[in-house]
């Protein structure tokens, strides 16, 4: 048994050995690599930069040795043609073969001929009359090719080549005058292989020549027939180096012209030098540099080798410990000497031990709000569900509570005051929950967890504690702010088995203690959870209605108390529920501005409005309520621009109306709304003025075009002390600014007279009519009746 630590002690030495070994071999043939890989790629561009430096002047050096070739052959050829030029003039001049041209001696001819032609060492020799006859030429396929050279003898050439019964020749021209001109004596010389053969052997580099002839618009070699075949038929451009294909490389070739006597002629010298001997020289070279460039990545190989076993030796050990610090151990690396290596080992312990402080930061994050020091949501899931599982029995009380009103202390006084509020409220939390779990779930929403025993009725002393704790006014960037709660609570087992079911209850129950005025608490009921079911199902109806179009407007006039035509109509949103039946605005519209689904709403309500309102008279407009809520959307400008562009009704047809709630939030950002509005040339009205805390404030803010008068003062306006008075100095306030005054809710005559009296604008109220739908409001201005009705 004493010796088993020993023999794992021996067992981990021999793991850590054969890791280290592992570890040295892997990187070290990488650097090693690395290093051959860069050799070798400097090596591989210095050989192509050499190979094409070599291949650039062993084709100069060819096409040079091609050209002076080319050289010789034109000296061979002017020699020759000198030669033969020589002999056709003495010929020529001779007075009796003068005489027998002249005479027509074809005796005479013919042996003249035939004797030139053996001494000159040409094959034929022929006579071409002025007149185009040929003589001297037996066969007749050859005086048809002799006589078509009239045209070229004629306009004056004395030499060339051309193409004889089939035949390439070179010839020679000696004209012969009588004293006139009577013809042209023509010396033909053969161009054969071995002519060329005659070429190759004077040349300095073995090249191999050949002459193409073009005749009737196609090449024909007369020499050199394998070259032909290998330039496929096709001459490139005289003078310019290029590659023959064929066997062993091809050739590089070079063609240089030979002048021809015939029209439709055309002749060429190929030479041809093989790529194999030309390149011979770049071969070796290329061979050379391939065995300096494997001689020298051994080299390269072995000496990174010998280095990298020097520098991987403190990697190994650093690896080892980033190996054990991952594994949660607390490790640190031996270090020694100031080089690089020395200084990465300093910095990796430095690193450990930031790695280590940085854990715990992140795991107090993880679990904790870093504004308040609370423990947040994942906290408080985690221990709600340790709690949920460790009690047999007892109950656990969840009390879900946040800030009435937070959100008027961030847009009143900043974020900055909203997050001091926060961190007041987590410390005044902590205090009054006696030490139970308290936790910041988001924003201004915090939650605590009680554990009961038998005392059920300290579920409802915390409650009203924490109530009574965030109930007093506290002092936040040199302001006062006076704070309240609202707290729902949630009992384990009764209102939930699961943390989710808990939480959604206390959600449930913090929503009635809202409704109930706020600042107080409330328990999960059932019904609560009836209710969410109802809400959830008017949501999708809501949904449904606004994908199948259920809804319908509905238009109250108003009439203008000075002329009695009815001045507009207010456009009054109703619900065609498929079952329901028609459902009152006020059923729907409070929860649509919840959901946010009164912007879409609101949107249809718009277009719908105005392309109604567009066939009404030019005088009459339609006043559409907007929301807070859709008033405060981005799109709001855009959409009223849409909705006029679509309908062609003219913005001052127009009238959009709003509450003093649009006051509520950033007063900054709804003036610059409503200037925009103005700006296209819609109407302005203020709904329901004189029901707001700071109506008068609003009117020096933005000039509106109408001020609605709230239909409570109408229906006091005999019936309290003071309506009246009101009333009137409503309308007179609204003269004195210019704006127009609706009376809201007229319902009797008497309403309407004391109205008239005060200087009212205009009035509505169902004395007159009722919300009646699309038809029914053209047909009343069909009528045109106004108020006469009504007097």
């Amino acid at each position: 048994m004493g010796s088993r630590p020993a023999i794992q002690v021996r067992h981990l030495v021999a793991r850590g050995e054969a890791v280290l070994r592992g570890l040295t071999r892997s990187l070290g043939t990488r650097l090693a690599l690395q290093f051959a890989a860069l050799f070798t790629a400097a090596m591989v561009a210095v050989a192509v930069a050499l190979s094409l430096l070599v291949a650039s002047s062993l084709s100069q050096q060819v096409e040079r040795d091609l050209a002076t070739s080319g050289a010789v052959f034109d000296r061979l050829w002017q020699q020759r043609a000198d030669e033969l030029s020589a002999t056709g003039a003495t010929l020529a001049r001779d007075f009796g073969f003068r005489s027998a041209v002249a005479t027509g001696d074809e005796a005479t001819l013919h042996s003249a001929l035939d004797n030139v032609r053996l001494r000159a060492r040409v094959s034929d020799a022929f006579i071409v009359g002025t007149d185009a006859r040929v003589h001297g030429l037996r066969d007749g396929a050859m005086r048809d090719d002799a006589a078509r050279l009239w045209n070229a003898l004629d306009e004056g050439h004395t030499g060339g080549v051309a193409v004889l019964g089939g035949r390439m020749r070179q010839l020679v021209v000696a004209p012969i005058l009588s004293p006139q001109l009577t013809g042209w004596l023509v010396l033909a010389s053969d161009i054969d292989q071995r002519r060329m053969e005659g070429l190759e052997q004077l040349s300095a580099i073995p090249l191999k020549a050949g002459v193409m002839v073009r005749h009737a618009g196609r090449w024909n070699a007369v020499a050199g027939r394998a070259l032909m075949a290998a330039s496929a038929g096709t001459m490139p451009e005289p003078g310019r180096l290029f590659t023959l294909p064929g066997a062993d490389g091809g050739a590089l070739a070079l063609a240089r012209p030979i002048p021809t006597l015939g029209d439709d002629q055309q002749a060429m010298l190929l030479l041809a030098y093989p790529k194999r001997l030309a390149y011979a020289q770049q071969d070796r070279l290329v061979a050379a540099l391939i065995v300096l460039t494997l001689v020298g990545l051994l080299a390269v190989a072995l000496v990174t080798w010998r280095s990298a076993g020097r520098i991987i030796r403190p990697l190994v050990q650093l690896d080892l410990a980033a190996a054990r610090i991952a594994e949660g151990a607390n490790e640190r690396v031996a270090v020694a000497g100031d080089d690089e290596l020395a200084r990465l080992g300093r910095t990796f312990n430095r690193m450990a031990g930031e790695i280590e402080e940085r854990e715990r930061r992140i795991t107090h994050l993880a679990f904790n709000d870093p504004l308040t020091g609370l423990p947040n949501r994942a906290m408080f899931h985690e221990q709600l569900a340790r709690q949920l599982g460790s009690r047999d029995g007892g109950m656990i009380a969840v009390h879900c509570l946040d800030l009435d009103n937070f959100k008027s202390v961030n847009d009143t006084l900043g974020h900055p005051a909203g997050d001091e509020l926060l961190v007041m409220t987590a410390q005044r939390l902590t205090v009054a929950a006696h030490g139970h779990f308290v936790a910041r779930l988001s924003g201004d929403e915090f939650v605590v967890i009680q554990q009961l025993d038998a005392d059920s009725a300290a579920v409802d002393r915390l409650a009203r504690g924490l109530v009574a704790a965030l109930s007093h006014a506290v002092t936040i960037a040199s302001q006062p702010v006076q704070t309240s709660t609202s707290l729902g609570i949630a009992i384990y087992p009764q209102d939930g088995a699961e943390t989710s079911t808990l939480m959604r209850n206390a959600d449930l129950a913090l929503y009635r203690a809202k409704e109930n005025g706020r600042g107080t608490f409330a328990y999960f009921e059932e019904a609560l959870n009836e209710r969410a079911q109802l809400r959830s199902r008017l949501e999708a109806d809501l949904r449904v209605a606004i994908r199948d179009g259920q809804f319908v407007l509905y238009y109250q006039p108003l009439f203008d108390l000075a002329t009695g035509a009815i001045a507009s109509f207010e456009a009054l949103i109703r619900w065609q529920h498929p079952t329901r039946g028609m459902v009152p605005p006020i059923e729907f519209i409070p929860f649509a501005e919840e959901t946010g689904l009164i912007v879409p709403i609101g949107e249809w309500a718009m277009r719908d409005a105005c392309r109604q309102a567009v066939h009404w008279p030019d005088g009459v407009r339609v006043a559409v309520n907007v929301s807070s809520i859709q008033f405060r959307h981005p799109s709001l400008v855009d959409m009223v621009l849409s909705a006029l562009a679509h309908s062609g009704l003219q913005p001052d047809r127009l009238e959009i109306e709003l509450t003093e709630s649009i006051f509520l939030e950033s007063e900054e950002t709804t003036l610059a709304n409503l200037y925009r509005l103005r700006s296209l040339g819609v109407r302005i009205a203020l709904d329901d003025f004189g029901t707001g805390y700071s109506s008068l404030s609003y009117l020096q803010s933005f000039p509106f075009d109408k001020l609605k008068i709230d239909q409570s003062f109408i229906r006091n306006l005999f019936a309290r002390q003071g309506a009246s008075a009101v009333v009137r100095a409503i309308i007179d306030l609204a003269a004195a600014l210019g704006m127009e005054t609706t009376a809201e809710g007229v319902e009797d005559f008497a309403q309407l007279e004391e109205l008239k009296l005060q200087g009212c604008s205009t009035v509505q109220g169902y004395l007159f009519s009722r919300p009646i739908d699309a038809a029914a409001a053209q047909a009343l201005l069909n009528t045109n009746t106004g108020l006469r009705n009504y007097a």
